[in-house]
């Protein structure tokens, strides 16, 4: 199995977006075909709108813990979304209580603010 490197980035306030070039094949190089396919379905309906795998590359790249806002105006710098209120609806109404749900992040919706918590977990 391929060995996998942390390629956070540890200052800054622009995540890379998620490498579109990656194709199936580098993913069974990385993780091992019979990893993919014993993956939840639910991680795979999470992980299938690329708004959901923006907010994880995004978090992972910043590692750090971001408000709504910020989540939002990224997904429109980046075109994901066309504007500011639309990204931040569709991040409140859809893609953060399914991200929250699967245990992805850790949404505090007093504080309007997100946190990668499969960090949590790894660093325990």
């Amino acid at each position: 199995m391929a060995e996998m490197r942390d390629d956070r980035q540890s200052s800054g306030t622009t995540a890379p977006p998620c490498n579109p070039t990656t194709t199936f094949g580098d993913a069974v190089g990385m993780f091992g075909l019979g990893v993919l396919l014993r993956l939840p379905t639910e991680l795979h309906e999470t992980l299938a709108a690329e708004s959901r795998r923006e907010v994880l590359a995004y978090l992972y790249g910043l590692d750090r813990e971001v408000p709504v806002t910020e989540m939002a105006n990224y997904l429109t710098a980046t075109g994901i979304e066309p504007d500011q209120r639309r990204a931040r609806t569709i991040l409140n109404h859809a893609h953060l209580p399914k991200l929250d749900d699967s245990g992805l992040i850790r949404w505090d919706r007093e504080d309007e603010t997100i946190r990668l918590s499969v960090a949590d977990t790894a660093q325990n």
